[in-house]
């Protein structure tokens, strides 16, 4: 067993004050009591006990959402996997997926056994001991951002004892629903209240404890007993940085969960991507940034997609993830030629300039018709009829950047619905690439132009919060078949300049945070 050493208690029947343990692994525990009561105080002593035991033959990962906003410093002790406070949406919903994610491996590895007869037995594959730590579960439960995960909460304390899963929350009172819950936590502990609130938590009038910060009452051997909490520390701010130095250098199989604090940038993108991908990354592709998830890099596969469409708000970050892949795929393949289409607001002017000794800059469609034609790559329409004498040239690595809002107005059908579709098709033959860097709906509800251009592209980024897009202007794009109440419940609303990666024909979907360019 995993007993800790937590408190020790007023055992008046022997006239003795023993040492209260707890096991970590098999029960569920909430602490209730005011403000500076010592609630929090109790989850830095359990932290530091549990390393104090710590043994590496068993997986331990603690997973801490800091809605008190005070457990920040403990981060980095050893079995911490995650510790976020409620500043960012998408951390709280990356620490429940990481749960669920363990809980899963944890029940194939059980087999329909229970936890404990596994973790504490001498098989050579145990399963992870997870501790989910809610500091303030009052506020987590009131917050609107989580309602979705109520349900999910109450599931897991019921039933994730059996499945190596141990909740520990601190609690001000028994409101917002936390009154709910208490039939799933066996250890309880008050720090301070009146005899009515004593009467809710353990069913039975209390006698007050001493008012002192971690003096409190708990059932123990079926009796109400008045106990006091250690300390962690007995000097925190000295003590603290010390152990985590050196806890640092034992070894341990837990898994960090990191998160982003501020931009991405090409200075510190190694810093935040995960380590197992490093040989992910082919330089021959431009990478945009990393999963919002586990911090995998996001490449465009150059080998595979041809056609890449990018839709967003303005100011929301596509000029900064244009200027990334002009200058990655530039960077990879400088003999590449970039043909420029912009609409006269010379959006493009800044990327052309930058790459001016490699590229055509047009800003009108009948320009670029005539460039298209003259150069070998299409034929353009003449009263009706295709150019006959039109001649197919060798233009192999063209990128062709399409900013231009004509092109979804009614002079650029003809190119939607026939030229780049055709040269798409094409693409890995000749070499060409295509980015719509400015996707809009097209002009007169033209169904047949806006089908042609969704068919055509392979892949496509999103600047945008991704529920209320597909629902409202995004309902007719290539993101328009999935469902805006599932996709609301699985993504936070996204920063600007970050958005989401969407992978066509794979039907792979990821939330990015883009590199800033």
């Amino acid at each position: 067993m995993n007993d800790i050493a937590m408190a020790i208690y007023d055992d008046l029947d022997n006239q003795t004050q023993p040492v209260l343990y707890v096991d970590a692994a098999s029960d569920n525990m909430i602490v209730l009591g005011g403000h500076m009561s010592g609630k929090t105080t109790f989850i830095k002593t359990l932290l530091v006990r549990l390393h104090e035991s710590l043994d590496t033959e068993h997986e331990r990962d603690v997973y801490i959402l800091d809605f008190g906003g005070n457990l920040g410093q403990y981060k980095d002790l050893s079995l911490v996997s995650a510790c976020f406070d409620n500043s960012n949406e998408e951390n709280v919903r990356r620490l429940f997926k990481a749960v669920e994610e363990k809980l899963e491996k944890n029940k194939k590895i059980l087999d329909s056994r229970q936890f404990l007869d596994v973790f504490y037995s001498d098989e050579p594959k145990k399963p992870a001991h997870i501790m989910l730590v809610i500091d303030n579960v009052n506020s987590f439960l009131a917050d609107e951002r989580y309602s979705s995960y109520q349900d999910d909460l109450m599931k897991m304390c019921r039933e994730g004892l059996s499945k190596g899963l141990t909740m520990v929350f601190t609690a001000t009172d028994l409101s917002n629903g936390v009154g709910r819950l208490m039939g799933s936590f066996e250890r309880r502990f008050a720090l301070d209240g009146t005899a009515d609130k004593y009467v809710d938590i353990f069913g039975m009038r209390v006698d007050e404890p001493m008012k002192c910060p971690g003096r409190g009452v708990s059932m123990i051997g079926g009796k109400p007993r008045e106990l006091q909490i250690f300390l962690p520390f007995r000097d925190e701010m000295r003590d603290l940085p010390m152990y985590v130095e050196y806890l640092s250098t034992v070894e341990t199989r837990t898994e960090k969960i990191t998160s982003f604090n501020g931009d991405l940038t090409e200075d510190n993108f190694f810093d935040y991507m995960s380590r197992s991908f490093e040989d992910d990354i082919d330089p021959n592709n431009p990478v945009v940034g990393l999963d919002y998830y586990d911090h995998k890099p996001i490449s465009v596969n150059m080998h595979e997609i041809h056609s890449l469409a990018i839709y967003g708000k303005k100011r929301f970050g596509k000029t900064n993830l244009l200027k990334l892949l002009v200058r990655s795929i530039h960077k990879a393949h400088t003999e590449f030629r970039f043909i420029f289409f912009d609409d006269g607001r010379s959006q493009l002017a800044d990327i052309y300039e930058e790459n001016r000794y490699c590229s055509n800059y047009i800003t009108s469609i009948e320009d670029l018709y005539d460039f298209l034609d003259s150069n070998g790559y299409a034929a353009k329409m003449e009263r009706g009829s295709l150019n006959k004498n039109f001649v197919e040239k060798n233009n192999y690595g063209t990128v062709f950047v399409l900013q231009s809002k004509m092109l979804f107005q009614a002079n650029g059908a003809q190119l939607l619905k026939n030229v780049f579709p055709k040269m798409i098709a094409a693409a890995e033959e000749k070499g060409f690439w295509f980015i719509f860097s400015d996707v809009r709906k097209v002009s007169n509800n033209d169904r047949d132009t806006e089908s042609s251009l969704n068919n055509s592209i392979a892949a496509a980024f999103l600047l945008d919060n991704i529920a209320e897009f597909v629902s409202d202007r995004g309902s007719r794009s290539v993101f328009g078949e999935m469902d805006p109440k599932e996709l609301k419940n699985e993504y936070a609303r996204c920063e600007i300049g970050d958005g989401y990666y969407f992978d066509i024909e794979s039907d792979e979907l990821r939330k990015i945070k883009i590199i800033k360019a």
